[in-house]
């Protein structure tokens, strides 16, 4: 790599990789060095002004994005590094960067408060050194980890900050970034259909003329489910009017790059789920849970994985009876669990309906029942008219099981109408 090499010559060497364990040291260290500051003491740091470092820390920025993109695993050694070189020579332009990655890596690894920490001290770094041409990407990936502890919906502002900021310095990678965080998350946050499908035209129309084919891929799979979703008779028509380089560029990468392969097949297994199509669903799950990917990044798209992928798996599990389905189901509940702790509003009424599944699936009724009355009532009271909808149609399908018939049908029509109000 020849920011590798040119990093080597300004005196900066990185490591290939790191074991997981080594990883998990190395992150360690770091933190240990930051402990002694406070966050006034680190926004308001002694400024890099060796030349050199300067540029070592630009390549490092470089290699950020190049990291997430084809070897994930390996990014944190960039991040470590930017921070490291930071408090060892002083904040450049580029600390923002590293500083945002860092919250964002320690989020991951389950610190989102401290994670959070982090992120708002690149926030304010960005305001104290002006760093422009990095702020776009600073905010996007800041924002990420935001979303973590500030309800979903009052975060989408900050991507249209972002991509305007961005736009403004001329990054147009800053400014597509938010575009596709504001696409996926704002869906995901239960906006209604009908200005999601208008967000997606306009951040296809964007990713289309800077030719971000990676980031246009991910784009295409949100449109086509938001038209599956609308009940749109036509979508095989409209999903052809994507270009046929658009499309083969769609394939290439998820043949190419695990990621966008993995990512696929969450989107393909949600909307067949959505559909109630079991075998469908059932067939793409098995296919989704066959990666065996790494990643140290931290998404809010990674909790709808996790949501998903849950609920899924205790509707197959009820269906099989292969204990390999519950235990899936289980994890993604404890993982939501830990989630709400740092954000109820997010995160709180995914739990409540992970728990209620898995209740159904053990027949647990009275745990049941109270679960998912739960999920519905903390959906509506927090906004998620989506997740709203999806928990009475849930719900319906337990008590109709159990033969509450009466109780079934009132779930039904209130998913019915939310579904229709989304």
């Amino acid at each position: 790599n020849r920011f590798l090499s040119a990093l080597s010559q300004l005196g900066e060497e990185l490591p290939e990789s790191y074991s997981e364990a080594e990883m998990k040291f190395h992150i360690e260290q770091t933190k240990v060095l930051l402990q002694g500051f406070t966050d006034q003491e680190l926004t308001e740091y002694k400024i890099m002004d060796d030349p050199s470092k300067m540029m070592a820390m630009k390549f490092c920025a470089r290699l950020e994005l190049s990291f997430q993109m084809i070897k994930p695993a390996a990014q944190p050694i960039v991040t470590l590094k930017m921070v490291q070189l930071s408090i060892a020579r002083g904040m450049s332009p580029m600390s923002p960067i590293g500083f945002t990655y860092f919250g964002q890596l320690l989020a991951r690894l389950g610190d989102v408060q401290e994670g959070c920490r982090y992120v708002r001290i690149a926030q304010a770094l960005l305001k104290r050194i002006g760093s422009k041409e990095v702020a776009g990407e600073v905010i996007a990936t800041g924002t990420q980890v935001l979303c973590f502890v500030e309800p979903l919906q009052t975060t989408l502002e900050y991507h249209v900050q972002g991509q305007a900021v961005a736009m403004a310095a001329g990054d147009t990678h800053g400014a597509l970034l938010n575009s596709l965080l504001y696409v996926a998350t704002s869906f995901w946050a239960g906006t209604k259909l009908t200005v999601c499908k208008e967000h997606c035209a306009q951040a296809h129309k964007s990713m289309e003329k800077h030719g971000h084919l990676t980031k246009l891929a991910h784009v295409i799979q949100h449109e086509n489910n938001i038209l599956l979703l609308m009940g749109t008779k036509d979508v095989t028509s409209k999903i052809a009017r994507c270009s046929a380089v658009e499309i083969q560029a769609a394939q290439d990468l998820q043949e190419a790059n695990p990621h966008v392969a993995y990512t696929s097949y969450f989107q393909k297994m949600y909307i067949s789920f959505m559909l109630r199509e079991y075998e469908e669903t059932k067939a793409l799950a098995e296919k989704y849970f066959e990666f065996n990917l790494h990643s140290w990044t931290l998404l809010y798209i990674h909790t709808a994985h996790s949501f998903y992928g849950g609920l899924v798996s205790f509707w197959v599990y009820r269906q099989s009876n292969d204990p390999n389905w519950a235990s899936r189901g289980r994890k993604a509940k404890i993982a939501m669990k830990k989630w709400a702790e740092s954000s109820g509003h997010n995160f709180q009424h995914k739990a409540y309906l992970l728990e209620a599944e898995e209740a159904f699936c053990n027949n647990d009724i009275e745990s049941a029942k109270s679960l998912y009355e739960k999920a519905v009532s903390t959906a509506r009271e927090h906004r998620f008219i989506n997740e709203e909808a999806l928990a009475c149609e849930l719900a319906g399908n337990f008590f109709l099981e159990v033969e509450m018939k009466d109780t079934a049908m009132e779930y039904f029509m209130q998913a019915h109408q939310r579904y229709h109000d989304w």
